[in-house]
């Protein structure tokens, strides 16, 4: 249900819905990376170089099987780094772009290219790090992302298979796309933490793995203007020329409000963490509860319960699902908890809302 996709879920069958609003929940790391990386850098930084050293010499076999068990010495293109065996790809004009399916291991690299993962099945447990030896382990729902600036040495590891687009993009490329922008080519990478969700950055990852994975052969014209397009999207969202995620008045800005909006309006069905939020919104999450109060009116929790009762509401008056099949889709515990839910916000019954009976 991304802005571009209207949310529509009157057009599911049962267990469509079921499938769709599958119970879980994500944890998002609130770890903030703080380094600030050059978009036209093109060497690598001292922490770089101490980290790629330290790495060469603890390197061990070469990657095998599509997996990385060794270290790259010098940096290479993402093509090059990622295993033929992961995927279609595509390289184009601004660098290139990549549908890759890996099953449980580790990457180890320095890339000469600005790259960005983004997930298509969520994960639990990665381990990662970027720039430094701080190691940060982390949850992945589908649409988060990670960026990896050109030159900086990194390390991930999975331990079940993962399916995620990747997108690099040129330093030379990205520079020009931010003269474009701005006047200004040496606009500043600000990768964010990992676990953050990006919805924008899922739907762009979206249509470039259907054009990679399509019965037709990949236009390569096209898939470059998607990768502009995401490159254009990373200079607007992730470098200190993009908008602030709080206001001057302790509200959400207007792109913090919709993000959050966004994923709430996809995610209520399930359990959803203040922290996770606030990595959405891109801000402290000891900041988020008071500045999600003062742009919606009310705080996250008494929002979340809305989005559920006006979801259910909506199905019982379509009277095609038993209350006990609404309460599980609409994010309660079971009949009960809707039940008591409704009459405490709404001051009615499920039975009162709808033409939905009770069945066996």
């Amino acid at each position: 249900m991304l802005a571009d996709f209207p949310y529509r879920p009157f057009f599911l069958s049962f267990p469509e819905f079921k499938f769709f609003f599958a119970r879980g929940s994500s944890s998002l790391s609130k770890a903030r990376a703080l380094r600030l990386f050059r978009v036209g850098h093109k060497g690598v930084s001292s922490n770089g170089k101490a980290a790629e050293a330290r790495l060469m010499r603890n390197a061990g076999e070469a990657r095998e099987g599509g997996d990385s068990r060794g270290v790259d010495r010098t940096a290479r293109y993402v093509l090059d780094i990622v295993p033929e065996s992961a995927g279609p790809r595509r390289a184009t004009a601004r660098g290139s772009v990549i549908h890759s399916v890996r099953g449980p291991g580790s990457q180890t690299f320095l890339a000469k290219e600005h790259s960005a993962g983004i997930v298509l099945k969520p994960g639990r447990n990665f381990r990662a790090s970027l720039g430094s030896d701080r190691i940060t382990e982390y949850d992945a729902p589908v649409g988060c992302l990670v960026i990896n600036p050109a030159g900086v040495d990194s390390t991930f590891a999975w331990s079940q298979a993962r399916e995620n687009a990747v997108v690099s993009i040129s330093p030379e490329a990205l520079s020009g796309l931010a003269a474009h922008e701005s006047d200004f080519a040496d606009a500043e990478l600000d990768p964010p933490a990992f676990g953050t969700v990006d919805l924008k950055a899922l739907n762009i990852a979206r249509m470039i793995t259907a054009e990679l994975t399509g019965k037709l052969p990949p236009n390569e014209l096209y898939l470059d203007s998607l990768l502009t397009v995401f490159g254009v999207h990373l200079l607007r969202t992730y470098t200190g020329r993009g908008r602030p995620a709080v206001s001057s008045k302790g509200r959400l800005s207007a792109v913090g409000a919709r993000r959050v909006r966004e994923y709430l309006d996809e995610n209520f069905a399930r359990k959803v963490m203040v922290a996770e939020l606030a990595s959405v919104a891109g801000i402290s999450p000891n900041h988020f509860i008071a500045s999600f109060a003062g742009t919606f009116g009310m705080p996250p929790h008494r929002y979340l319960i809305n989005l559920r009762l006006d979801f259910a509401e909506r199905l019982l008056a379509d009277g095609e699902l038993s209350i006990a099949q609404v309460a599980y889709l609409a994010g309660f515990s079971d009949q009960s908890h809707l039940a008591a839910t409704m009459k405490k916000f709404r001051g009615r019954t499920p039975t009162n809302a709808g033409n939905a009976s009770v069945k066996d």
